[in-house]
């Protein structure tokens, strides 16, 4: 690994620092040991099952099972490929604002890509975290192609315990995750790891889906999507309650009517 991934990496549960040994990482106060998956440092370890309650940590691993399984076609989703192009450009001008260029930006949730590559023009070095091994696998072929490789570090991680330093980051983003994960303890916990590794004065731009009188008519307000992945839709007081309890929400709007995009900088 090298040098600027390993600064920024830690034990998820601990959250001390990693020695690096020739297959795994290794917690330097726990021992815990977490290995590197074809090149990529993997944190979804059993220990984390004690973390969740027993039904939230089921219903997380059958996503993950989900989402490795259909990493392949992912991509080729209709509504993504409608959206994405407007979704990133909001995004990008968003988590942007007025600052230049970032030093370090993460994006958690990334899956194959579809928004890191975009991204990653922002950042002289960026992270993806997200809790499908397969997805990462796609992701890292596609920021390979886009030669972003070289200053990509990509990690198998639950977003509810990241596996990176405390203010660690110049900036933050995710994109369609909050909505996914089955319980509100647990998107609570999310929003408040993003605002732990986000440095004062960092900025953050975060998604999810969109409830709305429209919507109700196709969708339900909550559900389970194709192969257990488990769904939430939020009203923009719901969502921005959600985020505002752990960071400044200073801009929110509707993307297309599909999700919601909030924006702001985190304070002292």
């Amino acid at each position: 690994m090298r040098e600027w991934q390993q600064e920024i990496l830690r034990c998820p549960l601990d959250r001390a620092e990693l020695e690096a040994e020739d297959t795994a990482l290794r917690c330097v106060v726990c021992q815990r040991r977490f290995p590197l998956r074809d090149g990529i440092p993997s944190f979804v370890s059993p220990e984390l099952a004690e973390q969740h309650e027993e039904e939230e940590w089921q219903r997380k691993q059958r996503e993950m099972r989900a989402r490795d399984a259909q990493a392949r076609r992912y991509d080729r989703l209709i509504a993504l490929r409608l959206l994405s192009p407007i979704e990133s450009r909001l995004t990008l001008r968003a988590l942007r604002g007025e600052a230049g260029r970032f030093t370090l930006l993460a994006e958690v949730g990334c899956g194959t890509g579809r928004m890191l590559q975009h991204l990653a023009v922002l950042a002289d070095y960026v992270v993806g975290v997200d809790f499908s091994l397969e997805s990462l696998r796609r992701c890292r072929v596609r920021m390979q192609r886009a030669g972003f490789w070289e200053r990509t570090l990509l990690v198998h991680a639950d977003a509810c315990f990241l596996p990176l330093a405390s203010e660690a980051l110049d900036a933050v983003a995710s994109c369609q995750l909050v909505e996914h994960l089955p319980s509100d303890r647990l998107r609570q916990q999310m929003v408040s790891e993003l605002a732990r590794v986000l440095k004062t004065g960092g900025r953050y731009a975060i998604s999810g889906y969109h409830w709305s009188w429209w919507v109700s008519r196709v969708g339900d307000k909550q559900g389970m999507h194709r192969g257990g992945i488990p769904y939430y839709r939020f009203t923009r007081q719901e969502f921005h309650e959600l985020l505002s309890r752990h960071l400044p929400v200073q801009s929110l709007r509707s993307v297309a009517g599909y999700v919601w995009l909030a924006s702001g900088v985190k304070e002292a």
